[in-house]
């Protein structure tokens, strides 16, 4: 049986908020045959879960900006029904004094979309409590491309994007660049590189280009990149993106070697996970795809050979630190 880590355990990207208004389903209740719901988080774990905003790509203009609202919404109430199980992450001191053994959120927002290309909106969505940033999901969005943009019509960063990396860095919102076409990968790295102080850029759920030729892995290159602003990659588990060819259908192993790769070319000092729980329907990798993988984690890692230190870096000491280094 998976136990929970002792340690603070962090996921970079689940999509529980966005299931929970498509499906329509109580996460406060036991959810059978979904991924996710806070009664197994709270067993389970993680201690922190950054949980999105996404805005679907037919929603543009106010309505995205509404549908995110509406989300947020669900979030605010999901936190009133816990009466002080479910904490907030939104400050460092609050990253800083959640327990290794709750149950914490924080709020990512996933495609700028919502922002209509108005700066004032990211201060909206500040003031309400969002920490992290991917400007775009897998299509066009007012600050760029996505991965998904045919090759021939793709482009990097707009005027607009340029100008959300400069603001978040003022603001303290950390920088994902999950689902950037590699033009605005390197635009995002560019005008990070323009800052009058550095901040750290992180891949919150993908793998490595170099195992599974998919267009939302990174390269060795890109890999590195995000090393040298001293940011992160958290490891995905979404099986079209870890799959090797080694085993079909693809196991947990997968994804380990996934980590491995990205371990070599990075370092452990910059790899974490980001599982994507509730990002596609089920089922995923077997013993990774609920709120028990997190212990399945821990015992595979073991099992390979990882250091106790090295595990508890991967699982949430990594992102722990740089969250904190971002987060006021």
């Amino acid at each position: 049986m998976s136990e929970r880590p002792t340690y603070p355990v962090v996921d970079l990207h689940a999509d529980l908020l966005w299931r929970t208004e498509v499906r329509g389903k109580d996460p406060w209740s036991e959810c059978a045959g979904e991924m996710m719901d806070l009664p197994r988080m709270l067993a389970h774990g993680p201690s922190l879960q950054c949980l999105t905003l996404y805005t679907p790509g037919d929603r543009s203009g106010e309505a995205a900006t509404a549908y995110a609202e509406k989300l947020h919404a669900i979030w605010v109430t999901l936190v009133e029904r816990g009466e002080g199980r479910l904490g907030w992450v939104r400050t460092r001191a609050d990253l800083l004094a959640a327990p290794a053994g709750g149950l914490a959120g924080l709020l990512t927002m996933e495609g700028a979309s919502p922002l209509r290309g108005e700066l004032d909106l990211l201060n909206h969505f500040h003031a309400l409590g969002v920490r992290s940033l991917g400007l775009t999901h897998n299509p066009r969005t007012e600050a760029g491309d996505g991965c998904m943009v045919p090759a021939k019509q793709r482009g990097g960063l707009t005027e607009f994007g340029r100008g959300l990396v400069r603001r978040c860095a003022e603001l303290g919102i950390l920088l994902d660049v999950a689902h950037l076409a590699p033009e605005g990968f390197e635009d995002l790295l560019d005008e990070v590189g323009r800052l009058p102080s550095p901040v750290p850029v992180v891949s919150t759920h993908t793998g490595a280009r170099a195992l599974t030729d998919h267009v939302r892995n990174l390269t060795d290159a890109q890999l590195r990149a995000l090393q040298q602003t001293g940011g992160l990659v958290g490891i995905t588990l979404y099986p079209p993106h870890v799959e090797t060819g080694r085993r079909s259908p693809p196991t947990l192993i997968d994804a380990f070697e996934h980590l491995e790769h990205m371990v070599e070319v990075c370092g452990i000092d910059h790899v974490a996970v980001g599982a994507d729980l509730d990002g596609f329907d089920p089922p995923g990798l077997p013993g990774g795809d609920s709120p028990l993988l997190y212990g399945n984690l821990v015992a595979g890692l073991r099992e390979r050979g990882w250091s106790a230190d090295d595990i508890a870096k991967a699982m949430g000491g990594n992102a722990i630190r740089v969250l904190a280094s971002v987060l006021n």
